[in-house]
């Protein structure tokens, strides 16, 4: 939202203000102990002596008046957005735009939809399919057109927002039509919409990348997550889950042929010449019209820090092969406290050699006035 308001003086949500300040400790998951981590509250203390005596150590949190009174050699948030940039510019590594335009395009879905396009040129493992190209579309007779030809519906997407937001599912003429005045205002708004089909979903994947300040690509792994029927972030699996075990194909071939391809497709649209940084590149695995399941490599792509990369720090911290997840919850004021007794008491954790072998862990605190929270759990 930032991003696409592309001023100095935007203020996000009360609501979305709140989320941010109560997650930031999860970035703690993404430093070192000489690191440090911009969080307005105090930290308190049961966290502190969770993770110090489970033996990992993270990084210092300070607030941001604190800044001037520490030294330090680089910042890297979430993501980057013009706020950011005016901010911190001077001390990161921000992407270089020519105009404003050209900085908000390229932290828009446009990216994406070009990015797969560009993937759709490579030769793919065989368990890798993309069966239809998202499309941009910019009248309401386009999208009839596609809700006629696809059977399970017709997915919109807006150019700007993420983490589910900005989607619309349309599966049936009904829905079609109660969202016509959503899809004119949206037209006006953003130009045109990204159009594919609604696929048959059998689980949530992201494959995760980096771009170095030397400009090299690298890949640092495969993760598996659940988003609601939405499209909004549930819960991130330390495990491949269940409905995939049998499915996979025996070898990792087809997940290093991919993220080769995808590194290659980045190169072709020189992603490295305007951005460095992390990217999380959301994909899925599908059912085909012949009931056979394959990886869908591209369905959006995050550049910025994601759930996804935290998921693959926090796997270093679990015993390999553990089973298990987590995930953020919302509550009402006061239940938060209530919530993080009754896991701990519940599910006592068993850490050994510095890492969490079985139970309840807390990724953020738990506070009285907590709204949002992160916790995990090993089974």
């Amino acid at each position: 939202m930032a991003v696409e308001n592309g001023t100095y003086s935007f203020m996000p949500s009360k609501l979305l203000s709140k989320f941010e300040n109560d997650i930031s400790p999860l970035m703690a998951f993404l430093g070192e102990e000489s690191d440090y981590i911009l969080y307005e509250n105090a930290l308190p203390y049961y966290y502190k002596i969770f993770w110090q005596e489970a033996g990992i150590k993270l990084p210092s949190f300070i607030p941001r008046s604190q800044l001037n009174e520490i030294s330090f050699e680089n910042v890297i948030p979430w993501g980057w957005n013009q706020i950011i940039n005016a901010r911190y510019s001077s001390k990161g590594t921000p992407p270089v735009f020519s105009s404003k335009d050209d900085y908000r395009l390229f932290f828009s879905r446009q990216t994406s939809l070009h990015l797969c396009h560009e993937l759709n040129k490579k030769c793919l493992h065989p368990f890798v399919s993309i069966p239809v190209l998202p499309q941009s579309v910019s009248s309401i007779s386009e999208i009839s057109m596609l809700l006629n030809k696809y059977a399970g519906g017709v997915l919109l997407k807006t150019l700007w927002s993420s983490s589910g937001r900005g989607l619309l599912f349309i599966r049936n003429s009904i829905q079609f039509e109660n969202a016509t005045n959503w899809i004119k205002a949206q037209i006006k708004r953003h130009g045109f919409l990204i159009a594919e089909p609604i696929y048959d979903k059998v689980q949530d994947a992201s494959l995760q990348f980096n771009i170095t300040n030397t400009s090299e690509y690298e890949f640092l792994g495969l993760n598996y997550f659940d988003a609601d029927q939405h499209g909004h972030f549930n819960k991130e699996y330390f495990h491949i889950p269940e409905n995939l075990v049998t499915t996979l194909p025996s070898d990792e071939e087809w997940v290093n042929k991919t993220a080769e391809s995808i590194i290659d497709s980045m190169k072709s649209l020189d992603i490295h010449k305007k951005y460095m940084g992390p990217i999380g590149i959301d994909a899925m695995f599908i059912r085909n019209e012949e009931s056979a399941v394959k990886f869908y490599p591209l369905v959006e792509a995050n550049l910025r820090c994601n759930m996804g990369l935290i998921n693959l720090k926090l796997k270093k911290k679990v015993v390999p092969q553990a089973s298990g997840t987590w995930q953020i919850n919302q509550f009402k004021n006061g239940e938060a406290p209530v919530f993080y007794q009754e896991y701990t008491n519940k599910y006592p954790v068993i850490i050994e050699n510095r890492q969490i072998v079985k139970g309840f862990f807390p990724l953020t605190p738990f506070e009285s006035d907590t709204r949002f929270a992160a916790w995990g759990i090993v089974y």
